[in-house]
């Protein structure tokens, strides 16, 4: 029994940008301009232009086999049952750690505003998106674009409210320094290369929508077109938006901080009162780990389902519901998220 197709263009812009913002935004500028500095700001215009020749194999072979599965179902289909099981395992423990540093992240960022438990936090967050994935994939999207656009428009008043300061703002104490600029690349050309491989995994939801290929209408426009849409409003919100965090940070402080979107926040949105900036990025950021959580959930759950139909899991992870959705595919994927999120530390899960 395949899967129902419910998933239009929309569907698919909005699974793939949720699926890539989360740390590469609100956490790794700062690591990374560690090692070039404020060329940290073309070394994601540089990842952005290396995931295309992913993009585009993902998009030209999901169009040609629309399969549950992703990774594994192409893997197993050219290399064999023996490959595609070690690709298939392989893929599906990093996308459910993914997932998980997600749903942590949520809790992380929600305890800046309330007193509550990160993990159980995260735990609670697994079980609403596990029962949503439950209850159809229409209502996992459809909740997935709603966080979505919420999530651009956020991060797109942030941006857009930098460039006012850093160019336009007359009475604002932000404005465009080249001293912050100098030196751009403080780590030369080696330093540039190793930090665009640094970012990279910014992008790497990108390709998660192979694995929901199946449930995708018209497969053969909305993959790509989808797929190059969401690449394209993604690398203009990391490119701006970390201009925008070098610009009014500076070199030497962004190199040191860990929430460099949270600090420039506090600087912007002065006409607004104390603290907004603040606020709207921390909601941009729960946004952001929930879409990331969200769309982990979905496209996670579709790899048992893949490996029970070839009878390489126990066939019950083949079983589709009269929702038309993996019961029990999605069911094994939470509870080890939920494992996950228990017995490991935060560090323990990103390593």
């Amino acid at each position: 029994m395949k899967l129902k197709k419910e998933l239009g263009l929309f569907d698919v812009f909005a699974i793939s940008t949720g699926a890539m913002f989360s740390s590469g935004f609100f956490l790794l500028p700062g690591l990374a301009a560690q090692h070039t500095g404020p060329s940290v700001i073309l070394a994601y215009f540089l990842a952005g232009l290396l995931i295309m020749p992913a993009m585009f194999s993902i998009a030209e072979i999901s169009t040609a086999l629309p399969r549950s599965g992703g990774a594994y179902f192409f893997l197993d289909r050219s290399l064999g049952p023996m490959m595609g099981t070690i690709g298939g395992i392989g893929t599906y423990i990093s996308l459910l750690l993914k997932t998980t540093f997600a749903l942590v992240g949520i809790g992380a960022y929600a305890s800046i505003f309330w007193d509550i438990p990160i993990k159980e936090t995260a735990v609670t967050f697994a079980i609403i998106f596990a029962v949503v994935n439950i209850f159809g994939t229409s209502k996992s999207s459809g909740i997935q674009k709603i966080l979505v656009v919420g999530l651009v428009v956020v991060l797109g008043a942030f941006i857009a409210d930098g460039f006012w300061n850093i160019f336009l703002g007359n009475h604002s104490s932000i404005g465009f320094d080249k001293d912050n600029y100098s030196p751009f690349f403080t780590g030369g050309i080696e330093g540039l290369i190793f930090t665009t491989g640094f970012v990279f995994v910014s992008y790497l939801g990108l390709t998660k929508i192979a694995s929901v290929a199946e449930e995708i209408k018209n497969p053969e426009r909305n993959i790509p077109l989808g797929m190059a849409l969401s690449l394209l409003v993604t690398g203009l919100i990391y490119v701006l938006g970390v201009f925008v965090m070098v610009s009014i940070i500076g070199n030497e402080d962004l190199a040191h901080d860990l929430s460099p979107a949270a600090t420039a926040g506090e600087q912007l949105f002065s006409w607004l009162p104390p603290k907004t900036g603040l606020y709207i990025v921390v909601t941009a950021a729960l946004l952001a780990f929930a879409s990331t959580g969200n769309a982990g959930m979905l496209a996670t759950s579709r790899y048992p389902l893949a490996m029970g139909r070839d009878k390489l899991f126990s066939e019950k992870f083949s079983k589709i519901s009269r929702r038309g959705t993996p019961v029990p595919a999605i069911l094994l994927t939470a509870g080890l998220i939920v494992l996950c999120i228990i017995v490991l530390t935060e560090e323990g899960i990103v390593k």
